[in-house]
């Protein structure tokens, strides 16, 4: 597994095992190299998830929106992160006050595709 397969599987176990601080910090060194919108809306996400644990929901709702539309686009490469898309969605138009009944059901993340990768599921499309 390569560096960034590392930073992106630590991402997704981090986030799974709701260490949203620490899935943040790791994301984000990477992010720092390769500037991918999509890698930083995941780090906006965790981030966001912090922030609401910690009873701040303005800076939750305040990643959140910032994270949806690259989320979105990140999502058209990679569907497993549909879940969380409309997750965010629901979370944005949650009034403040029930935006912590929303932290349980945050969908829990699988590997992300890489940046340029071919949407899941598109190998070996066409073939008979």
């Amino acid at each position: 597994m390569s560096e960034p397969d590392d930073a992106l599987s630590a991402f997704v176990r981090n986030w799974n095992d709701e260490r949203y601080f620490e899935a943040h910090e790791i994301l984000e060194e990477r992010w720092r190299r390769t500037g991918d919108p999509g890698e930083r809306a995941l780090i906006q996400c965790a981030a966001a998830l912090h922030h609401l644990r910690r009873g701040n929901a303005a800076g939750t709702r305040k990643l959140l929106r910032a994270a949806a539309a690259p989320l979105r686009a990140r999502a058209s490469r990679d569907p497993s992160l549909g879940a969380l898309c409309a997750w965010v969605e629901t979370a944005i138009a949650a009034l403040p006050a029930e935006l912590a009944t929303l932290l349980p059901s945050r969908p829990p993340l699988t590997h992300p595709a890489q940046p340029g990768s071919p949407p899941q599921g598109a190998e070996g499309e066409g073939h008979a």
